[in-house]
């Protein structure tokens, strides 16, 4: 016997945190503030950071927000879980002298990246000026980055567009917790109406 009337809470502040800390750390590799030595650590927080995403995505789908769900399920899929393997990949590369073609990655960053740009209306729409801010600066990040890799040298800019979506992601993630606890946080009203 099943009992329809469970409450569940939402887990989006939880993405919102690792979906910060996964823009923040490519900031900092991007622009140089670490090095290629700081991949496994990375790697690390990464594989971690697949938790919340989707915690957050199955709690999404389940208050029925499909784009609210989906967009977590593949932030926690590719910027999370693959990107883990991929900083141990490059970590264990360069310590092994392995010959990699990372070109590939590019072609997954852009196919993420359309998907994103293609979506954001949504954010612009339903969610607070924040949200839609940081989601546009992840576009410029992830497009910039997918560039990156086909040898077209915007680390710079795709670095501080991921620095920009983390920013405010923390302002999203401190907003949910906060609103959940019935405290208001200033996030903002949609972009457009």
């Amino acid at each position: 016997m099943s009992d329809n009337n469970v409450k569940i809470a939402d887990a989006g502040a939880a993405g919102w945190i690792a979906y910060s800390i996964a823009t923040w750390m490519a900031w900092a590799l991007l622009c140089g503030y670490v090095n290629d030595k700081a991949l496994i650590y990375m790697a690390a927080i990464s594989l971690a950071c697949t938790i919340p995403y989707l915690g957050a995505a199955v709690t999404q789908l389940k208050l029925g927000n499909l784009a609210g769900g989906v967009t977590w399920l593949y932030f926690g899929s590719f910027f999370a879980f693959a990107s883990a393997l991929n900083y141990a990949i490059g970590y264990f590369a360069a310590i092994n002298k392995w010959a990699l073609d990372p070109r590939i990655l590019g072609f997954e960053w852009l196919i993420l990246g359309i998907v994103l740009i293609l979506t954001t209306p949504i954010f612009m729409k339903y969610a607070p000026w924040t949200a839609a801010v940081s989601v546009i600066g992840a576009d410029v990040g992830i497009i910039c980055l997918a560039l990156l890799y086909w040898g077209i040298n915007l680390a710079a800019i795709s670095g501080w567009g991921f620095f920009v979506a983390g920013l405010f992601g923390i302002v999203m993630a401190a907003g949910g917790i906060l609103e959940g606890a019935g405290m208001k946080f200033p996030m903002g009203k949609p972009m457009i109406k």
